[in-house]
């Protein structure tokens, strides 16, 4: 996938109705697990337009960016001067170990071809207790079927994950979010978001979106 060639539309996503309600949810879990606290260091590894990046910033953070995309980085750029922004690869960071107090990686492993390395990074250059927090799109779920059977350009490369597989990275804990899929209509997403917490008890393993802490 060529991210530099969709940076300039890849926020748009984040307008649409479906959009909005499938981030809130995400960010809602993932701030859970992350448990971000005001002065930390903190990496977004596979930063893309800095949407993370910039609500990490707002919440007093020191935030440092990583992306392979110059294209990405550059729209992150154009949101905030509080992100440190940094053209880079996951697999080979150039950061000194123990650096950060914390780390996310929010569907980036779905599109690296060595996403092991790139875990070891992230751990090497994690404090001892520090948190690693992975969002990763999830392969048991009707929103990868319908990613699928549509052909959705942004995925056609992407590897989609179960929680089993990640479990070979070591998680200590995980659970998921995102049960609607898109093109549902409007009532049916106001249902849903009432349901959500609901149906990821009952259905846990199943939500579109995964988020997992991984062990140091």
């Amino acid at each position: 996938m060529n991210f530099d060639e969709i940076a300039g539309r890849y926020d748009s996503w984040y307008r649409t109705e479906f959009g909005r309600y499938a981030h809130n949810l995400e960010r809602e879990l993932i701030m859970y697990f992350a448990r971000p606290a005001k002065g930390e260091k903190i990496l977004d590894v596979g930063c893309g337009t800095g949407t993370y990046g910039l609500e990490f910033a707002k919440m007093g953070l020191d935030v440092t960016c990583l992306d392979m995309s110059r294209g990405m980085l550059r729209v992150a750029k154009t949101k905030s001067r509080d992100l440190d922004i940094i053209l880079g690869d996951a697999k080979e960071m150039p950061f000194r170990d123990n650096t950060f107090d914390l780390i996310v990686g929010i569907t980036l492993i779905e599109f690296l071809n060595k996403p092991e390395k790139a875990i070891q990074e992230m751990k090497r250059v994690l404090r001892g207790d520090g948190r690693l927090i992975l969002g990763v799109l999830n392969k048991f779920s009707l929103s990868a079927l319908y990613e699928r059977i549509t052909g959705n350009e942004t995925y056609a490369s992407a590897r989609f994950y179960s929680i089993f597989e990640l479990k070979k990275f070591g998680v200590k804990r995980w659970d998921s979010t995102l049960f609607a899929f898109k093109k549902m209509p409007g009532f049916l997403l106001d249902w849903f978001v009432k349901s959500d917490r609901i149906l990821s008890k009952i259905f846990k393993p199943f939500g579109a979106f995964l988020v997992v802490e991984v062990e140091k």
